[in-house]
């Protein structure tokens, strides 16, 4: 209770002498805040976009069963092993060579009989597939093989896995990368009849 004789120097009982008002909301704070939630928004539509390209379901759908399809599971497979190490003659774990990611990922993806149905080296799958007519060098589609050659000769291979991109296992390790950005001369795409 306010004492007598003492004038109030506010109507707000609160307020302390000598302190410091806050300023009352203005139209530029309120614009300032409207941006913010202008960039926000545009990131996050920005993320979502990154996500959705990115995934294997924004390339090629799920079948008509809603599960996920044959070329959907060799691209999830030839991603997880991003990363992984080169060591010639090996086929995973921690360790590929080229012709080594391409069994293990269609090992993994139960699709060995679309490619050949055993382990080849890399030239052993391109006369396996040009002897059944699967091999071009256009129109790839997500889940395809691909061969680069040096000197003429068969000497590297990946899958192809959309946007002109493959994922194989260089010598720095396994990699995604463009079609033609690496040391070896892009030779053909080997067609798998995988489901989409």
């Amino acid at each position: 209770m306010p004492q007598r004789g003492r004038a109030r120097s506010s109507s707000l009982p609160y307020l302390v002498r000598g302190a410091a008002v806050a300023p009352a909301p203005t139209a530029l704070t309120s614009s300032q805040s409207f941006r913010r939630i202008i960039i926000l928004l545009t990131a996050l539509a920005l993320a979502v976009t990154l996500i959705a390209i990115e995934s294997p379901s924004a390339t090629f759908g799920a079948n008509r069963n809603g599960r996920t399809s044959e070329a959907q599971r060799v691209i999830r497979y030839a991603r997880s092993h991003l990363g992984a190490r080169f060591r010639i003659g090996t086929e995973g774990g921690r360790y590929f060579d080229c012709s080594g990611l391409v069994y293990r990922v269609y090992a993994q993806a139960h699709l060995l009989r679309k490619i050949g149905g055993s382990r080849k080296l890399a030239a052993g799958y391109y006369r396996w597939f040009r002897s059944r007519g699967l091999v071009g060098r256009s129109h790839p589609r997500p889940g395809d093989l691909v061969w680069w050659t040096k000197h003429g000769r068969i000497e590297h291979m990946g899958i192809y896995v959309g946007g002109g991109r493959a994922i194989s296992a260089l010598t720095t390790g396994v990699k995604r990368h463009r079609m033609r950005s690496i040391s070896v001369k892009f030779k053909a795409y080997g067609h798998v009849r995988l489901d989409r």
